[in-house]
């Protein structure tokens, strides 16, 4: 059994910090765990968000209780995407020290703001569960992730101008700063080893309908017409991979046409 990753451990401290609220209920929300009450959600557990590399949580707060959390410790507290300009405050959990005893008066700030006022007093919850084990964390096999990394990277990079930007296994592949494909190991747990590329709405679309076993839409981006290719399938097509690599790379670096020198006039003949 491996084991335990940070953000394993902090996972299931938050976990049994959300849970420990009357009404409190775990769903997944865009592949991550997420904390509701009564059907309104107050907490977002998120580990390696696209880019970045924090293990932490989004937490439901007052605009106000936002900004002086954030003005008060700034390496521990920030402000989320999508969700922050609503109030959420975004809490980092890898430090030296996590501060559990913080993060849970946030918390519960979090839950009282969306609770029913019969819940937060007490009433109308059902009787208390039975305590269950973690659910397990989808993990994917390092071995076959480093050697599709390396065959995915050496695709991208093949290509006019590409660089490579790198955090752990997650991969951006950049032209003229602008990125044209990524490598993705376990999106927000999905299991899935992918690489993102850009393309046309409708065409992934249809891609993903007629062969959903190899393509999908990748979370956040895919409404801007980005595509995921499934990378860990017993048959891949490196041909066709390299293919929707290439025009997705068109699609930022589009190549540029040789500069004609002009001609010199010849001048007219003389007779």
């Amino acid at each position: 059994m491996p084991a335990k990753t940070l953000a394993d451990v902090a996972y299931e401290r938050v976990r049994g910090i959300c849970l420990g609220f009357p009404a409190a209920e775990e769903k997944l929300s865009h592949g991550a765990p997420s904390f509701h009450v009564r059907g309104k959600m107050f907490l977002m557990f998120v580990d390696g968000h696209h880019d970045d590399t924090r293990v932490a949580v989004w937490c439901k707060a007052a605009p106000e209780e936002q900004r002086r959390l954030v003005a008060s410790d700034p390496a521990r507290y920030f402000v989320p995407p999508y969700v922050g300009v609503k109030g959420w405050v975004g809490v980092r959990l890898d430090g030296a020290d996590p501060g559990w005893i913080d993060l849970s008066i946030v918390v519960e700030e979090g839950w009282r703001s969306v609770a029913p006022s019969r819940v937060a007093r007490g009433e109308d919850v059902p009787p208390p569960r039975k305590k269950l084990p973690p659910p397990t964390r989808v993990t994917t096999d390092p071995a076959l992730v480093k050697a599709l990394h390396a065959r995915f990277r050496d695709v991208c990079l093949a290509l006019p101008g590409a660089e490579i930007e790198e955090d752990g296994w997650h991969a951006t592949f950049r032209a003229k700063k602008r990125p044209f494909a990524y490598f993705v190991d376990n999106h927000h747990g999905d299991g899935m080893i992918g690489g993102w590329v850009r393309g046309d709405k409708r065409a992934n679309a249809k891609l993903v309908a007629a062969e959903p076993e190899r393509y999908f839409i990748p979370q956040h981006i895919g409404a801007r017409g980005w595509i995921g290719m499934r990378l860990d399938l017993r048959k891949v097509d490196w041909t066709l991979i390299a293919e929707r690599v290439a025009a997705s790379h068109a699609m930022v670096a589009p190549p540029v046409a040789p500069r004609r020198t002009p001609g010199r006039k010849q001048a007219p003949a003389k007779h």
